[in-house]
């Protein structure tokens, strides 16, 4: 089982750098194919939108069908979307590419987190989960960071070749790792079992807290992604290698946090982490704020990720608990609303930006995650532990 844990966390690295690889490169691709820079932020939307919208679909085929198969497959057809965008001959072509790439990486993430709380026991799952977000997050680091190096050698042409070219590994190495492993599917696709479950979960109390937590999560702090380039350009900076390495702090913080989940619990508790970690995260945007010199927004971004994650996680757990006897479904909803939150995310910066301007922007969207923070401790974790 070891084996696969390792297979299923490189699979989540491999693919999580497609999340992250182009913001970095989003003036690039403005310029050959002159669509202003805002617009082309809203490649993230046309990715996450489906991939989000998919998922409780895919959920239940999970379920049924088994989780490492779906994994698999999804795999095999983003590799093929990125690399048919990589031959794009003009935007459209390139926003059709990552739409269908939206759409085949929709059962990797959640199909990945349910396994994993398959395979590990209660006590032992935040722990457990965390070290796979850990492993997932250095994938956006090194789609972020790899993004714009290659991008700056070569162009963004050079690195949707490069992350389909990883992913091409993990679909190998998957095929060899998943070898032996045993579902129990159903015997049929069932929609009345699958609408059964989502009643089930849904009738958990908790669920309204979980789905719009992570929902809101999504837009206050990964719809600011795509933006960085254009703001660091705005400041100045054009060198596409300090966006990808601005955005990959927020991963280094992220997987900071994934070492030392058993010593924050102690710490905080889970209600703690959840209260803390939102207000680290507000805090950073309100840095953000001051446009400083790349370096000190590097620092505040990799703070803001183990801010982030602090709280993230517990949303996580929470999810993974709302229904145990369809708990692929149920994280096929989370990641469904976190990625909701992704899609709107660069519509409500766009705007925000363009109308409110920076500072006001990000202020509100610090208050959205204070907010969501302690509102969600509240609800799902009202007694401190």
């Amino acid at each position: 089982m070891n084996r696969v844990l390792v297979v299923v966390g490189f699979i989540a690295f491999s693919t999580s750098l497609f999340m992250r690889a182009i913001d970095p490169v989003v003036p690039q691709i403005s310029g050959e194919f002159g669509i202003p820079a805002a617009e082309v932020a809203l490649l993230a939307t046309v990715f996450a939108l489906p991939f989000a919208i998919i998922q409780p679909l895919l959920g239940p085929v999970g379920d049924f069908f088994g989780k490492t198969k779906l994994m698999l497959v999804g795999t095999a057809l983003l590799v093929a979307a990125t690399f048919v965008g990589a031959l794009a001959q003009n935007f459209t072509w390139l926003l059709a590419s990552r739409l269908m790439a939206g759409i085949a990486a929709g059962g990797i993430f959640p199909a990945a987190l349910a396994f994993v709380s398959d395979s590990v026991a209660v006590e032992r799952r935040q722990i457990m989960l965390g070290r796979f977000v850990a492993a997932a997050l250095a994938g956006n680091l090194t789609g972020a960071w790899a993004g714009g190096l290659i991008g700056d050698f070569t162009n963004w042409r050079g690195v949707l070749v490069a992350v389909a070219s990883c992913g091409t590994l993990a679909l190998v190495l998957g095929l060899w790792g998943f070898r032996g492993v045993k579902h129990e599917p159903g015997e049929r696709f069932d929609l009345a079992f699958a609408l059964n479950s989502y009643k089930a979960i849904f009738s958990n109390a908790g669920a309204k807290f979980t789905y719009l937590g992570v929902l809101l999560e999504g837009i206050a702090v990964f719809g600011l992604f795509p933006f960085v380039a254009i703001l660091l350009h705005q400041s100045g900076e054009y060198r596409a290698t300090i966006a990808g390495f601005v955005i990959a702090g927020f991963a280094i913080g992220g997987a900071m946090f994934g070492l030392v989940v058993p010593q924050m619990l102690k710490i905080f508790g889970t209600r703690g982490l959840m209260i803390w970690g939102s207000l680290l995260v507000a805090a950073m945007l309100c840095v953000s704020t001051l446009r400083l010199m790349w370096p000190l927004e590097f620092a505040a971004f990799m703070v803001m990720g183990v801010g982030f994650y602090m709280m993230h996680s517990c949303f996580q757990l929470a999810a993974s608990e709302l229904a145990p006897k369809a708990r692929g479904s149920a994280l096929a909803l989370h990641s469904s609303f976190f990625f909701t939150g992704h899609a709107i995310g660069p519509l409500f910066y766009y705007y925000g930006l363009a109308h409110a301007g920076v500072t006001l922007t990000l202020i509100g969207a610090a208050a959205i995650v204070v907010a969501t923070g302690v509102i969600g401790a509240q609800g799902l974790y009202p007694k401190a532990r």
